[in-house]
């Protein structure tokens, strides 16, 4: 096989708007923002404190839809995120 060839596999002026398009700074806008009430927002920030550790029994799907969240909101654990909204729903009672 000649790899001195260029294989048409994609188009490459399509990937490179879409790679700018990826890491551009401003937000998707056709994403929905997700509200629980007037007072909740979902947290978007992520600060250290001393933990302890703490286990709680879930179903499988709210698992999987927490940490589905905490990544879709830039958390690096699911811990984190569902921390900061404990920390918002105690806040707010």
């Amino acid at each position: 096989m000649d790899y001195d060839k260029k294989i048409g596999m994609f188009d490459e002026d399509t990937a490179k708007k879409q790679m700018a398009e990826a890491f551009s700074k401003t937000p998707n806008t056709n994403e929905p923002e997700v509200k629980l009430s007037d007072h909740f927002e979902l947290p978007t920030t992520n600060q250290y404190q001393k933990k302890i550790p703490v286990s709680y029994t879930l179903r499988p799907d709210i698992k999987e839809g927490i940490e589905a969240l905490a990544i879709t909101q830039g958390f690096r654990s699911s811990s984190a995120f569902v921390e900061q909204i404990l920390v918002q729903v105690l806040q707010h009672k």
